[in-house]
C-alpha cells in the first residue's frame, strides 16, 4: 500500500481531501503536513490521518526529506511561489521506491485570466483548454500561479507529475470549513478596504468557479490513479481543469453584496459599479474586471463531471458564520 503525504493538509482544499483520502483508502498511510498548532491526537481524528507532521513551507531540508520518504506527495499548501514545491521535488527526484516518485499538484485558473479591463465579456478571449498540450506549454512563470505550475511540469522529465487546476472554488459550508479559501478572501478582502462590492463595465466578464466537493472527488480519484503504476504520457497531458459552473461577475457581485451586507459590513445589498481602477487593490482588480475561460475536456475524459450548486446558490452558506 502507497504512503502518502499531504502539504497543507489543513487548509481549505486539504481538509476534506485528506479525509475523503483515507475514507477511499483505509489501508494506505497517510501524513499530513500541517502549520496547526493544535494537538495531534486531535489532528490524527479531525484529518484522519495516520501520523503528523507540524512544520512550514520554508523548512526546505524537512520538506525534501518527507517528500523522498513517501510514495505520493500532494501539494495542497501553496500554488502562488516555488515553496514548497520545488523542495518537494527534489525529494521525490531522490525516492528510491520501487516506482518514480509522484507528485499531485493543486493550482488555480487564476492563470487563464486574459487580463481584460472593460469587465464585458470578450468573444475574442482566449478559451485555455487542457486537452490541448499546446495550451499548458504556453503556462509561464509571470501567471498566477505560473511560479509553481512551471517547476511541476519540468520535473515530469523526472517524476510522474499531476497538476489538478481548478477555477476559483468555494463550497466551504459543505464541508464545515472554518476558513473561506482563496477565492472568497480576496473578494471579500477588497471588498472592505474599498467600501463597496465591485464590478466593472456591464459586468458580463466570466469568472470560472469550481465547488471543492466536486475538486475532492477528483483528486481522490486521481490519486488512485497515480498509485496504479507508472503515468502515461508526458506532463502536459496530465494537466486537469476543473470548472463546476461559470458566472458573470456582476451576478457574484450582486451575491456577494447581500452576503457582505447580511454580515454588517456595508449599509448597501448592492454592488457598485465603478471604472476598473476603481475595482480594488492591487492585482484584485485585474480579476474582477476580467475574463477567465477554460475548457476541461481532459478533465472529463478522466471522469470529472461537477455535481455541487453554483457559487451563486452556495454563497450565502459559505459566508454566512466563518471569520471574515
Amino acid at each position: 500500500m502507497p504512503s502518502v503525504v499531504v502539504f497543507g493538509a489543513t487548509g481549505f482544499v486539504g481538509a476534506p481531501y485528506t479525509r475523503a483520502l483515507k475514507q477511499a483508502y483505509p489501508d494506505w498511510y497517510i501524513t499530513a503536513y500541517v502549520r496547526s498548532s493544535k494537538p495531534e491526537a486531535e489532528l490524527k481524528v479531525t484529518l484522519k490521518a495516520d501520523h503528523i507532521i507540524v512544520g512550514d513551507f520554508s523548512d526546505s531540508e524537512k520538506i525534501k526529506k518527507i517528500s523522498r520518504e513517501n510514495d505520493i506527495v500532494v501539494n495542497a499548501g501553496n500554488s502562488f511561489t516555488g515553496d514548497p514545491v520545488t523542495s518537494i521535488i527534489a525529494g521525490q527526484k531522490e525516492n528510491t521506491g520501487a516506482t518514480k516518485g509522484k507528485l499531485i499538484h493543486i493550482s488555480g485558473g487564476g492563470n487563464f485570466i486574459d487580463f481584460g479591463t472593460s469587465g464585458n465579456f470578450n468573444t475574442d478571449s482566449k478559451v485555455w483548454n487542457d486537452a490541448k498540450e499546446d495550451d499548458i506549454k504556453a503556462i509561464h512563470k509571470d501567471m498566477f500561479n505560473g511560479q509553481s505550475d512551471v517547476p511541476v511540469l519540468e520535473a515530469g522529465d523526472f517524476i510522474d507529475t499531476y497538476i489538478v487546476c481548478p477555477s476559483v472554488v468555494y463550497g466551504g459550508a459543505s464541508v464545515s470549513a472554518t476558513t473561506m479559501g482563496i477565492g472568497y478572501t480576496l473578494l471579500t478582502s477588497n471588498a472592505k478596504s474599498l467600501g463597496y462590492v465591485p464590478y466593472v463595465g456591464d459586468g458580463t466578464a466570466v469568472l470560472s468557479t469550481c465547488h471543492v466537493l466536486d475538486l475532492v472527488d477528483f483528486l481522490v480519484s486521481i490519486t488512485g490513479r497515480a498509485a496504479e503504476g507508472p503515468a502515461d504520457g508526458t506532463a502536459y497531458s496530465r494537466y486537469y481543469m476543473l470548472e463546476t459552473s461559470k458566472v458573470q461577475w456582476k451576478d457574484l457581485a450582486s451575491e456577494l453584496a447581500k452576503a457582505m451586507h447580511a454580515r454588517g459590513f456595508f449599509p448597501s445589498t448592492e454592488p457598485n459599479n465603478v471604472a476598473f481602477e476603481q475595482a480594488g487593490k492591487g492585482e484584485v482588480k485585474h480579476l474582477v474586471a476580467a475574463n477567465m475561460l477554460v475548457q476541461g475536456d481532459r478533465a472529463a475524459a478522466m471522469g470529472f463531471q461537477p455535481k455541487q450548486p453554483s457559487l451563486l446558490n452556495q454563497i450565502h452558506d459559505d459566508l454566512k458564520v466563518v471569520p471574515m
